[in-house]
């Protein structure tokens, strides 16, 4: 073998060494620029989804469906009872008071107990619809 032949040989050792090492270099830089972008994408939780950024509101009102609203038509049965006659064909539960009103999300067998009667509740506001968290009678209901 000449002299030349072998320093030919090295440098291609050299420059597959350094393509390697700059490879590898690469990929470790770019998996640390991804994982500290998904670990600052996780600590970014949307409101709605983390339950706990959006504050609890109370809310006082008549518990009754969509269909009905603040009057109910069937003179046949009481206000609990029409309400969940609605209900039960496809309405929505919402509270009214006065001139405001909001369909009801959460638990559905919590506010059937409520059907009808004057509550005050809790929960988080998105847009027209309160996702109830608890339901209590009134206090302030004759």
């Amino acid at each position: 073998m000449k002299p030349n032949d072998r320093s030919w040989q090295k440098l291609i050792a050299f420059l597959a060494i350094i393509t390697i090492a700059s490879s590898l270099a690469c990929a470790a830089v770019l998996a640390g620029f991804t994982v500290a972008v998904a670990g600052s994408e996780s600590s970014q939780i949307p409101a709605d989804q983390s339950g706990s950024a959006d504050p609890l509101q109370t809310f006082t009102g008549m518990v009754t469906d969509k269909h009905c609203g603040s009057r109910h038509m069937d003179s046949e049965h009481n206000a609990a009872d029409c309400v969940r006659m609605c209900v039960r064909n496809g309405s929505r539960y919402k509270i009214v008071d006065g001139d405001k009103n909001y369909e009801l999300a959460g638990n559905l067998s919590q506010i059937d107990q409520f059907a009808g009667q004057r509550v005050a509740l809790t929960g988080v506001l998105d847009g027209g619809t309160i996702k109830v968290n608890s339901v209590s009678g009134d206090p302030n209901s004759k």
